[in-house]
């Protein structure tokens, strides 16, 4: 990395666009690639705040999936911040792709390093930094779920104090809906739902853990195991499979994205789906459907009554600046401002007394439709650095612009009782192995084929295929990691 920097900042030099040689008069616009849904930025009170604070002008885009952040990189495009979530992280590390902003941080970070403290080791690799580690917004929340159309299982008995807590009851249920509902499909599914495969509600039955944000990695005696290696893993492929070949699960899993799954759903074509407790309309639901409500299902129980599930912990999201960046100090500062303790708040929150206020408790509420209206898509302004020590609070407040994905997120959470734990590697930091995305999507698309059909010797092959190319050495490096760090 260092050598390819070093080769990036002659080339520079020779083509006169170094900050030494810049233009005094020309004026410096950042270029950031952000994650939304919409391109309506200047409408947002975030938007203005942000022009003001930073520093610097700066134009954002919205980046558009994985295929494109990697064209981005190999054609050069000169974007001087780029919002990545785990996996793009990952990629890009693989890659060679982002700068070592650690001495950049040292020199003009000072509200990112008094604002970031225990996340730092998940973007360190020998003593070097490559990102901004951006804190989970929920902490110690659960991800994925499924949710049901409880209004269509009131209507066949499964009422919200009977709804399952075993597999057997959970196996009846898929069978009641189809019965009941033989135009419906009982589970809509995607193949973007990560850990794929890994459905959380049953994974917990077999002390799986999933529904979290750090991928198939849980403790087991200690020792940080791989899904591949869980001693679980083929009973629970074995039931999901069985659920398949009955019917009870959406013949359109492997082949479908979470929008298509959420679309059925919506749509009246399915009775439950596997979600985030966002991303979905539940408020149009209200307003389609006469007797509209819903659940969130429990996590099932294993054989002595425990739950088991990955919460959201540890990093959500990453801030890096590209090898490509022209502007890699003005784009730290600019973060650096925009961190400063209350322009933070006046972009994630807005200003007292019209966006929000304080409750009877002295927490944050929002004021609304001010807030819902001219607050809508702040926080993605400052998605990829979020303040570690009070950003989880704004986000809660965020939480209140939709009383049903409220309610929604509050009930996934209810659901783990005491069974959720943290990914022992939510603050590792890269393994340095340069295939283990591709290791682990073998994994994870040969799992999904057995559960759709295919031949569980795929699953063993994958499993040869993880432990000869690469995957002893990531776990390795991760139990070496946590030992030293976590024990």
């Amino acid at each position: 990395m260092k050598k390819l920097v070093s080769l990036l900042l002659i080339l520079c030099l020779a083509l006169g666009l170094g900050l030494a040689n810049a233009n005094a008069d020309e004026e410096i616009r950042l270029k950031f690639l952000i994650s939304t849904s919409t391109a309506d930025f200047e409408k947002d009170h975030g938007w203005s705040v942000v022009q003001e604070k930073a520093g610097f002008p700066i134009d954002f885009e919205i980046i558009n999936g994985t295929e494109q952040l990697m064209s981005i990189i190999s054609t050069r495009q000169p974007y001087d911040y780029v919002y990545l979530s785990g996996a793009n992280f990952k990629l890009m590390m693989e890659n060679d792709a982002l700068l070592e902003i650690g001495d950049l941080i040292d020199e003009y970070g000072p509200n990112i390093k008094e604002a970031i403290t225990t996340l730092w080791p998940a973007v360190t690799v020998d003593g070097e930094i490559y990102a901004i580690p951006s804190t989970a917004a929920q902490p110690d929340s659960l991800r994925n779920s499924i949710t049901a159309r409880q209004d269509l299982l009131n209507k066949i008995g499964w009422t919200a104090d009977k709804l399952p807590k075993t597999l057997d009851e959970f196996t009846q249920l898929l069978r009641d809906i189809k019965a009941a509902y033989p135009d419906m499909v009982p589970l809509a599914l995607a193949n973007d739902t990560k850990p794929v495969a890994l459905i959380s509600n049953v994974a917990s039955a077999f002390g799986i853990n999933a529904g979290g944000n750090q991928g198939a990695y849980q403790l087991i005696d200690g020792t940080i195991t791989y899904i591949i290696d869980h001693p679980n893993l083929k009973p629970y492929l074995e039931y999901m499979r069985g659920l398949y070949d009955e019917g009870l699960l959406d013949y359109d899993w492997a082949a479908q994205k979470l929008a298509d799954a959420r679309n059925k759903w919506i749509g009246g074509q399915a009775v439950m789906v596997y979600n985030s407790w966002n991303g979905f309309a539940i408020d149009t639901m209200y307003e389609l459907y006469e007797d509209m409500d819903f659940s969130v299902l429990p996590l099932l129980e294993d054989e002595n009554g425990k739950v088991h599930a990955q919460t959201y912990s540890g990093v959500g999201a990453y801030g890096g600046i590209p090898y490509t960046s022209e502007h890699p100090a003005e784009a730290i500062q600019a973060i650096n401002n925009l961190m400063e303790w209350d322009t933070h708040r006046l972009i994630g929150l807005g200003v007292e007394g019209v966006h929000w206020e304080y409750d009877e408790n002295g927490n944050f509420k929002a004021i609304q439709p001010a807030f819902s209206e001219e607050k809508n898509i702040s926080n993605v302004f400052i998605a990829g650095f979020y303040r570690e020590d009070i950003y989880p609070t704004y986000w809660e407040v965020r939480l209140q612009k939709n009383v049903y994905m409220q309610r929604c997120f509050y009930d996934q959470k209810a659901s783990l009782l005491d069974g959720g734990e943290r990914s022992p590697i939510a603050i590792a930091p890269s393994t340095g192995v340069e295939n283990q995305s591709a290791l682990e999507k073998r994994v994870d698309d040969a799992l999904l084929a057995y559960v759709n059909g295919g031949e569980m010797a795929k699953v063993d092959e994958a499993y040869e295929y993880w432990h000869k190319n690469g995957g002893e050495d990531v776990i390795e490096f991760y139990n070496t990691w946590y030992a030293e760090n976590m024990k």
